[in-house]
């Protein structure tokens, strides 16, 4: 049995709109099924965890990063896999595994069952980021995007937040931990992730591996922001790595701390905090990838 779990304003409705399809291909497939919509912000993760007692083999998260994220956070310890019918704003952890945003195509890959085990980062020990957590810039833009995505979405979103942020923004430091390794820095951005992009569509993370047991981490030090203007174009292709203020590292177990709660950003939902411990968690999440 395979259950839905539809957030109705992703993609400015567009996942509450594909639900007579997704009922009707689900039919011609003679194939069992549940519709459920989330109600509320955190709601998909209830409906998961329900759906996750029952007799589903599949919970797919309808909508965006955002509902991946919810679904994932139920579904945790179970045997239950992930599916995804990628309909949100940025759809940045669906993009690293090629999911199309055709509903036909991306229900056929749920339904020809080719399950793939990967990595999970745990953020303070009770959030898991299936994708990728960051803080700094980022974090800020990605507030100031919900104020602008029921408008545009993608990389344009993104960089409308950026333009907006950017002119207040101050870097602030960090201390950072990274396996043991003890360094403090002054950031424009730092990210920690499994998978490669974010914002969506940039290759921030272009290294990543969702199963090779590591985080990937990148650090932006504090740079000229007219200088950060011309890396972005650069980390749409995943190529921004080769700048002398880019670090980049793999990690088991990050920690960071700052001297005053800053917003951390995982898998587009913003968080506060001074103290950020991250360590992965090794074939936490089955997919089902075509």
């Amino acid at each position: 049995m395979i259950a839905f779990i539809v957030n109705p304003t992703a993609g400015n409705g567009k996942a509450y709109r594909m639900i007579p399809k997704i009922e009707k291909l689900m039919k011609e497939r003679n194939v069992d099924y549940k519709v459920f919509i989330t109600k509320y912000p955190g709601h998909g993760t209830k409906l998961a965890e329900e759906a996750s007692k029952s007799n589903f083999d599949i919970i797919v998260a309808v909508g965006g990063d955002g509902t991946v994220h919810e679904v994932i956070n139920g579904i945790n310890n179970t045997d239950v896999a992930l599916g995804i019918i990628p309909l949100g704003t940025g759809n940045d952890f669906a993009r690293y595994f090629r999911i199309p945003k055709n509903v036909d195509k991306a229900l056929e890959i749920l339904l020809k069952g080719k399950i793939k085990l990967i990595d999970s980062a745990v953020v303070n020990k009770y959030i898991t980021c299936n994708n990728i957590a960051n803080i700094g810039l980022d974090a800020d833009v990605a507030a100031e995007i919900t104020k602008s995505k029921k408008f545009v979405g993608g990389i344009f979103a993104y960089t409308l937040g950026l333009i907006n942020v950017l002119i207040k923004y101050k870097p602030y430091s960090i201390k950072i931990d990274i396996d043991g390794k003890k360094i403090k820095r002054k950031i424009m951005l730092a990210a920690f992730g499994n998978c490669s992009f974010y914002g969506g569509g940039f290759k921030i993370l272009p290294d990543a591996n969702p199963d090779d047991g590591y985080i990937d981490v990148i650090i932006v030090n504090e740079i000229n922001k007219l200088k950060l203007l011309f890396l972005l174009p650069m980390a749409i292709f995943g190529k921004h790595t080769v700048l002398k203020c880019v670090e980049m590292y793999k990690a088991e177990k990050i920690q960071i701390s700052t001297e005053k709660e800053v917003a951390m950003c995982v898998d587009g939902e913003v968080l506060l905090s001074n103290n950020i411990v991250l360590h992965v968690k090794r074939n936490s999440v089955k997919i089902c990838t075509d």
